[in-house]
């Protein structure tokens, strides 16, 4: 009897111990997300009813592969490529490219737009923007490098055809702000050669 009563002690005390032992492994305090989100675009877009040109769909944007992800991320002079901590795109990139570019034609107050890639493109009877970027994003020595082929078609044929290449534009190392202000200056541009085109 003594026996099975300091066994049961023994366990008593061991459960205890491995409950106290547990409970230290919990952090009871909750944890501070650091990481900031960031989406393209401008921030405030007016639709213009008195827009003259055809409508536009923009279709799903080409992105070279090393751009998926929702990382924001930059280029090194040896090819390797960086990320910025605590900056995260909201959207999946070829969704915010495919708005933005949407945005930026309507705020230049000559095309109208009617929907982009994800939604489906409902009526043949406007105009489809595709674009193949060859290279979108920032370089570790400070600049914004966009390089792409556009084209306008209708439901037969390419009308306007283009290539976008970026000057001039810059950001900041290690800024997810600045890279995101560059990389719209940039999709901006892209939208008025487009509509300039037309």
């Amino acid at each position: 009897m003594k026996t099975k009563m300091r066994l049961s002690r023994f366990y008593l005390i061991g459960f205890c111990l491995c409950c106290l032992g547990l409970s230290s492994c919990l952090n009871l305090k909750p944890k501070v997300d650091d990481v900031k989100l960031f989406a393209l675009g401008p921030i405030e877009t007016e639709s213009v009813s008195a827009a003259k040109g055809p409508a536009i769909y923009i279709s799903r944007p080409d992105l070279p592969a090393y751009l998926d992800g929702k990382r924001l991320q930059f280029r090194k002079d040896n090819g390797e490529i960086g990320e910025l901590k605590n900056a995260r795109w909201a959207e999946p990139l070829e969704e915010g490219v495919a708005r933005a570019l949407a945005e930026y034609l309507l705020a230049s107050g000559e095309q109208q737009v009617s929907g982009f890639y994800p939604w489906p493109m409902r009526s043949r009877d406007g105009l489809e923007l595709r674009v193949h970027f060859y290279k979108l994003g920032a370089l570790a020595s400070g600049e914004i490098r966009m390089v792409a082929n556009w084209e306008l078609r209708d439901s037969k044929q390419i009308l306007k055809a283009g290539k976008y290449q970026s000057e001039g534009i810059t950001w900041v190392l290690g800024q997810a702000e600045s890279q995101v202000e560059g990389l719209n200056r940039a999709l901006a541009q892209l939208a008025l050669e487009v509509s300039a085109s037309l």
